[in-house]
């Protein structure tokens, strides 16, 4: 168990950073989860608290904008795919258009607490050319909220992980 326990711990923040980069990229793994065990890490003693938020924080903005720019390079290609066709239904790029429509790129804050449709309002924003620098901001905010409120609150609380873990889902509803 312990030799387990070392290979799990070890090069986490390289870990960290691979899993939150793959959730940016949307792979269905739900970030909060990574993000609460980054915190429970650092209760632990097992990563530095402050260091391993700045990975998180470097790594979620790091894949929201790669999602952002295979949309602007590779959008219109994409759709064209038997892939695009099946997790980007006509209905789903109907609503993504919509909120953008309705809310502007204001719609990338949003997109930070809504995990189902996160990946495809992202990449939808650079489909659509929302300009770059706007969408750092906004979801450089937004991640401003999200990221330190999950890990500071976990190590914080570490040791009622499991309250932890039922108040992020019961925020992320709450938020929808």
């Amino acid at each position: 168990m312990e030799s387990l326990l070392g290979y799990l711990t070890s090069h986490v923040y390289a870990k960290l950073t691979g899993i939150l980069l793959l959730c940016g990229l949307g792979l269905p793994i739900p970030e909060d989860i990574s993000l609460i065990s980054a915190g429970y890490l650092a209760h632990l003693g097992t990563v530095d608290l402050h260091t391993v938020f700045v990975v998180c924080f470097a790594a979620v903005l790091g894949g929201d904008s790669m999602a952002f720019a295979v949309g602007r390079l590779f959008g219109t290609r994409i759709l064209a795919t038997r892939f695009g066709h099946r997790y980007f239904t006509p209905r789903r790029q109907l609503r993504v258009r919509a909120y953008f429509r309705k809310y502007g790129s204001k719609v990338v804050f949003i997109a930070r607490f809504l995990p189902g449709l996160r990946f495809s309002i992202f990449l939808s924003a650079g489909m659509l050319h929302v300009r770059p620098y706007v969408f750092i901001v906004y979801d450089a905010m937004a991640a401003l909220l999200s990221v330190p409120a999950l890990v500071y609150l976990a190590w914080f609380f570490g040791d009622n992980i499991d309250y932890v873990i039922k108040w992020a889902r019961r925020s992320e509803y709450g938020i929808l």
